[in-house]
């Protein structure tokens, strides 16, 4: 399509932009003229806070620096494929979430809320991570917990000395998600009871050091954003928009920092921080977002270059567990890999190169797959929302949406389900089966009655 000029939108661009901000919006106000303070909390306007990172703010801004290449390819031409699969992706999944009839879950309940329990469960996760995880790194832990002289440490002369588990190794290093519903549960527990507060911050900086050590910053995500609704959330207050505007201006900050000075498993290096521009910080902030170049990309290539992939993605996901040492020939991430190398031109330039959810979902079977997965994903998103609005008032159940929640970041950005599917597991399942075990059976007429024995803050719903 050729255009006057590349830094502005194109009539057909304007009009999927303007219909995803258009949808966003009025997502935006059903819940906000809603009377109840937790329809701002529907798990739709969450994910609409994820794409306009992914599909609008970041794209649109490198649009006006006119910055529209990634790793030596022109996409100017490819971005309205992105913003058609955004705008598909977005109206189905709402389609899916108002249309599609759910059950109603209320056979099993807790109906008593104890704060102290939620400090054991959430201790135990925490424990039960970082110990399996040390298992297999050894001492080296000890350096991951600050990130600011892991370098020097590791380099020092801290090695690898951790227990040799062959095969599930992988295991043991995504045990260490534990840490995330670890953290939400004791946070809960002091927002509720104001106890644990040394507990609370050592648990907290422990799974932050070694998470920002790692660097992949999914992990802050998924640490960061529970705090913050969960804030709001157990106090049963309506979120100040000022307030979490400003943590997401400083989420952005620290994750462009992080991104700037990062080396995987080795710290942050700090000698990179001399010299560093607010403008360089806002652009390694919004680096994610060039993922939306590449899922751009990738479907426009898709059937004409490379072929549809069909099933592999599902079969995938299903022998994902099965360790490699095992299983040699089980198919990995071969599927989307191939497409970008397609695109860029070769296995070293697309090297670390991901699409969107969406991207993956168009990948199967075009269009079609994409609006068949988009409305499985808003049918789930349903059942997440039902489930939790006859359990509102159960802090374990804040928490345990709050993490689902927060993980449709994880299902945005990472187009690669086996890997999706795996980081759920390890980061909120947990708590799901935790919650089946500690609930009970009830019957319809108490599941509308369920009441606490806390005295929790009034009901008052605050605007900002």
């Amino acid at each position: 399509m050729p255009m006057n000029d590349p830094s502005q939108l194109t009539v057909l661009e304007g009009f999927l932009v303007g219909g995803l901000i258009t949808l966003m919006g009025w997502e935006a106000f059903r819940a906000w003229s809603s009377r109840q303070w937790v329809s701002l909390y529907r798990p739709t306007l969450v994910l609409a806070v994820i794409l306009i990172y992914y599909c609008l703010l970041g794209p649109l801004w490198g649009l006006a620096q006119g910055e529209w290449s990634d790793r030596g390819v022109n996409l100017r031409d490819s971005m309205v494929w992105g913003w058609g699969g955004a705008l598909v992706f977005y109206s189905f999944v709402l389609i899916g979430f108002y249309e599609l009839p759910t059950p109603s879950f209320r056979r099993r309940l807790i109906t008593v809320i104890n704060p102290e329990e939620l400090y054991r469960v959430g201790h135990a996760l925490c424990g039960l991570g970082l110990g399996m995880f040390a298992l297999v790194s050894g001492v080296q832990v000890l350096a991951l917990l600050n990130p600011l002289a892991a370098r020097q440490l590791l380099e020092g002369g801290i090695g690898d000395t951790g227990l040799d588990v062959g095969a599930f190794l992988n295991y043991f290093t995504y045990a260490l998600n534990f840490m995330i519903p670890g953290t939400s549960l004791i946070w809960a527990s002091w927002i509720v009871g104001r106890r644990h507060g040394t507990a609370l911050l050592l648990w907290t900086f422990t799974a932050a050091g070694i998470y920002t050590s790692l660097g992949f910053r999914y992990r802050l995500v998924m640490l960061a954003v529970p705090f913050i609704l969960l804030w709001y959330i157990v106090r049963r207050r309506r979120p100040r928009l000022v307030a979490i505007s400003l943590a997401a201006v400083a989420l952005i900050a620290v994750t462009g920092v992080i991104g700037l000075t990062r080396e995987y498993g080795r710290g942050l290096d700090v000698s990179e921080v001399d010299g560093i521009t607010t403008d360089e910080v806002v652009r390694a902030g919004l680096s994610e977002s060039h993922v939306f170049l590449t899922t751009s990309g990738v479907m426009r290539i898709t059937p004409d270059r490379y072929p549809y992939v069909g099933a592999r993605p599902i079969w995938a996901t299903v022998l994902f567990p099965v360790p490699r040492a095992l299983y040699p020939d089980k198919p990995g991430a071969e599927y989307y890999q191939d497409a970008t190398e397609m695109l860029y031109g070769g296995e070293n330039l697309a090297a670390g190169s991901v699409v969107l959810g969406y991207g993956e979902y168009f990948l199967i079977a075009g269009w079609p797959s994409l609006v068949a997965m988009s409305l499985l994903l808003g049918w789930l998103l349903r059942c997440l929302w039902t489930w939790f609005l006859v359990r509102h008032q159960e802090p374990f159940a804040q928490v345990l949406y709050v993490l689902t929640a927060s993980y449709l970041y994880v299902v945005v950005s990472r187009g690669y389900l086996p890997q999706v599917v795996m980081i759920f597991v390890f980061s909120v399942v947990p708590l799901y089966w935790l919650y089946g075990r500690m609930s009970r059976s009830v019957g319809p007429p108490a599941a509308s009655a369920v009441s606490t024995p806390l005295s929790l803050p009034s009901q008052r719903i605050d605007r900002p």
